[in-house]
């Protein structure tokens, strides 16, 4: 090793280099600073790698939550990083594995190039947008980045990765292999990306850790404690035994991201109008198509709204309009949301549609089925109604090739009991018809109660639906605001529920207030005639209570919600401002 002084530096200017191994340095936010091998760069600095720049992580929930900036650009990196941690730790843990350098690179670009295929803004274009543009193509961003992977290598000569790579890749963000080669018969190594058996993966592991981090939400996942801690057990990655509630945790953190950002309710309005203003250019813009050609796909992503914005055409009107009414927070509004039992979740789905909604609505409301949106939320632990950690091996240090399931009850007694929440929520596209379209909602969900498919009993039923005099059904029905009393919900004829109690004169959440208040005698003799009703006992033990749909009460909106709604009050001001700057108050002012 030679020594040089400070005034000889200069002679370095004549030596040949010799530099270190090629790689680059990320200070990222999350992980800190991360090491890109140049396997990893060459995929990098391509067009194909660098569009995630202009993908937003999280879609339309920008819109709600400023922090959330962040770019599948960065996460890609961040899922790369971790994959080299994991692969890295169970190679230099378990030398019996057999992990080679070959296996660690692909890895790696799998956990780099999982999301390429991803559209313009995340999961709106596959989980709306082409379900509806294209609904008999089965299309997901997985398969896409599929595609995208093979397009960037034919695009790039500088990438090094060859067909068996490309195919072991391709497999590893599939979540198992698809054909019999050296790596297929090692199902451990497909569960680092994407962990098709119980979804603990380091995709996970960033996006939770990203969101969290650009949100604002405080979490306490500690990725590489969880990879520390994991093995390999016939043929699965294990964690060890102590970790069960940590996993518990991780899961419930993710489910409160569902449940707090990504489903937020201002973002789920946005996000219905991002799909729209799409849908109304797919026929100009061919943005649809473009999923078929990867050459086109490449230069789809968020900035396309800024293309039809900009744009004078005729056929992108419609489009615009959706998007200008973004730009002034002239958002559709969420309208109201019940829990749905498990029980009635089919019942659920067929009996509360728009139509069904709009048929409930008062005389004069003028709501049609355009109005309406229904979202069928499912949030859950990421397998659907399954708990994940029943799903997890696990080992102790005492007997580590040895693997055991960890029973729930042996972890904590504060544990969910089920795995999967269903929740009904209506949107509305005009916030003047808010108020109508929740009363209308309300009314169908009291009606649909009072069907056996809801918990009513016969007998309740009977009472409800019997049939008197069709003159006076008809103007009782207009009285209480409700046309087409008769009409079958769920195949089961209903009369307004109005009827029940509207001798009794007590107000109904969302239908109106009677004429005047009951006492407290005449409420509990209408509780103990429903009491009687089921058979027996109180109104708030009859069991076929338990599946009633319960609207919250928290989400009624006021009286006078048309008059002090954010709307009003904007329209209020440019009225006002109006008047000012007219030339009668102008000259009267002088």
């Amino acid at each position: 090793m030679e020594l040089w002084d400070d005034d000889s530096a200069a002679q370095l200017v004549s030596q040949e280099a010799d530099p270190l191994p090629y790689s680059k340095i990320i200070n990222d936010p999350i992980h800190g600073h991360i090491e890109l091998d140049e396997y990893c760069m060459q995929v990098v600095d391509t067009i194909q790698f660098q569009r995630l720049r202009d993908l937003k992580q999280l879609g339309s929930a920008y819109f709600v939550f400023p922090g959330a900036a962040h770019n599948r650009f960065e996460h890609s990196i961040g899922v790369c990083y971790l994959a080299g941690v994991m692969v890295d730790h169970l190679r230099k843990a378990q030398p019996e594995l057999g992990i080679t350098d070959n296996d660690v690179k692909c890895i790696k670009l799998a956990g780099l190039c999982h999301d390429l295929g991803h559209g313009p803004f995340s999961h709106i274009f596959d989980n709306e947008f082409m379900k509806q543009a294209r609904p008999g193509v089965q299309w997901t961003h997985e398969m896409a980045s599929e595609d995208m992977l093979q397009y960037l290598v034919d695009d790039n000569e500088h990438v090094n990765i060859n067909e068996d790579e490309i195919r072991f890749i391709k497999d590893l963000i599939h979540g198992e292999p698809r054909s019999d080669y050296p790596q297929a018969h090692r199902r451990f190594l497909f569960e680092i990306v994407a962990n098709k058996r119980n979804s603990v993966d380091v995709d996970k592991f960033d996006y939770i850790q990203r969101d969290c981090h650009n949100v604002g939400i405080k979490t306490s996942l500690d990725a590489v404690r969880l990879m520390t801690f994991s093995r390999v057990i016939n043929n699965q990655i294990c964690f060890n035994q102590k970790e069960a509630f940590n996993l518990y945790e991780m899961f419930h953190t993710r489910f409160c991201l569902f449940k707090q950002i990504y489903t937020h309710k201002v973002g789920k309005a946005t996000e219905y109008m991002v799909t729209e203003a799409l849908l109304a250019a797919d026929k100009a813009l061919g943005i649809s198509s473009s999923v078929d050609d990867m050459t086109r796909y490449v230069y789809i992503t968020d900035a396309i709204i800024k293309e039809i914005e900009r744009s004078s055409s005729a056929e992108l009107a419609e489009s615009r309009a959706i998007l200008t009414r973004i730009r002034k927070r002239d958002l559709y509004r969420f309208v109201d949301q019940i829990p749905v039992p498990q029980e009635t979740a089919n019942a659920v789905k067929t009996g509360i549609t728009p139509s069904a909604i709009v048929a409930c609505q008062n005389p004069g409301d003028n709501l049609t089925e355009n109005d309406v949106i229904i979202e069928w939320l499912k949030l859950g632990y990421a397998m659907q109604d399954q708990n994940p950690v029943d799903l997890i091996q696990f080992f102790q240090k005492w007997h580590p090739n040895v693997s055991f399931h960890v029973r729930k009850e042996h972890v904590s007694s504060f544990l969910p009991h089920s795995f999967e929440e269903i929740t009904l929520r209506v949107f509305a596209r005009d916030n003047d018809k808010r108020q109508k379209i929740q009363s209308a909602f309300r009314r169908l969900v009291y009606q649909l109660n009072r069907t056996e498919a809801f918990g009513g009993s016969p007998m309740e039923v009977g009472a409800f639906n019997r049939v008197g005099n069709e003159e006076n059904d008809d103007l009782e029905a207009h009285s209480n605001g409700i046309p087409n009393a008769g009409t079958p919900v769920n195949g089961t004829p209903v009369r307004p529920i109005r009827c029940l109690f509207q001798n009794e004169g007590i107000p109904l959440m969302g239908l109106g207030t009677p004429a005047h208040s009951p006492g407290k005698s005449s409420i509990r003799s209408t509780a103990s005639s429903l009491a009687a009703f089921s058979g027996g006992g109180s109104a708030n033990t009859s069991p076929h209570r338990q599946h009633l749909l319960n609207p919250c009460e928290s989400t009624l909106l006021p009286p006078n919600y048309s008059d002090i709604s954010s709307p009003a009050r904007k329209r209020k001001r440019e009225g006002d401002f109006a008047a000012d700057a007219s030339p009668m108050r102008t000259k009267a002012t002088l």
